[in-house]
């Protein structure tokens, strides 16, 4: 039982290892705000058909929805599936009450201010 959690603790790490990767690399491209890691990824609830939700927040994204990914997936490795807001959009989504914005605030993983530089 003791090498099944540290089997999970690592493959968790793994999958954060991912997300700081992928902020790191999309920095070159966008000024990063914040990013937080949402979903079963942060929950603990992840399994092997799982991605790693990453919630990015840039001042400078495209408001054009394609435009947009392009950018966020141009550096995106397989598994991170990113989803950016601007500082703005981030506070109406809040307002609103958007599932993605309330969890990133309320369980996910926020991620350290050097993976967002």
């Amino acid at each position: 039982m003791a090498d099944a959690l540290a089997d999970r603790r690592a493959e968790r790490e793994r999958m954060l290892g991912l997300a700081r990767e992928y902020v790191r690399r999309l920095s070159s491209a966008v000024r990063v705000r914040a990013a937080w890691v949402v979903g079963s990824v942060a929950r603990g609830d992840f399994n092997v058909w799982s991605d790693v939700d990453v919630l990015i927040v840039a001042d400078d994204l495209p408001p054009r929805p394609l435009d947009r990914m392009e950018i966020l997936l141009s550096v995106a490795p397989p598994g991170v599936q990113p989803v950016g807001l601007t500082r703005s959009e981030l506070e109406r989504e809040r307002r609103r009450g958007n599932p993605l914005v309330v969890e990133a605030d309320e369980r996910g993983i926020q991620l350290s201010a050097q993976d967002a530089e």
